[in-house]
């Protein structure tokens, strides 16, 4: 989803939920759009996912479009640590940002 769609269902959805989406240990973050059971990313105008590099810089945006909550989604990678394939359900903290 683009910038300007996004804007659009901001105006329409009062329920949409937003994520920053972080992996532990990177300094790289995405912005998830949920509403319902649709799941999508912020993307540029080619299509590909809108890197932040600063949870700044991600947070900004959010102010800039109008958003005054979000939830900042940070994944812990513990089995990559020990060698196993990642495996993500029930190891992401979820913390409340306000603006």
């Amino acid at each position: 989803m683009q910038i300007k769609e996004l804007k659009k269902r901001l105006q329409d959805y009062s329920d949409l939920e937003l994520h920053v989406v972080s992996h532990s240990g990177s300094h790289f973050y995405l912005i998830q759009i949920r509403y319902q059971n649709e799941v999508d990313l912020l993307r540029g105008w080619r299509g590909q996912p809108k890197v932040y590099r600063s949870l700044e810089q991600a947070t900004g945006e959010l102010k800039r479009l109008g958003v005054k909550k979000a939830v900042l989604a940070s994944n812990v990678a513990q089995d990559e640590v020990v060698g196993r394939e990642p495996n993500y359900s029930g190891l992401t903290a979820h913390l409340p940002l306000s603006f």
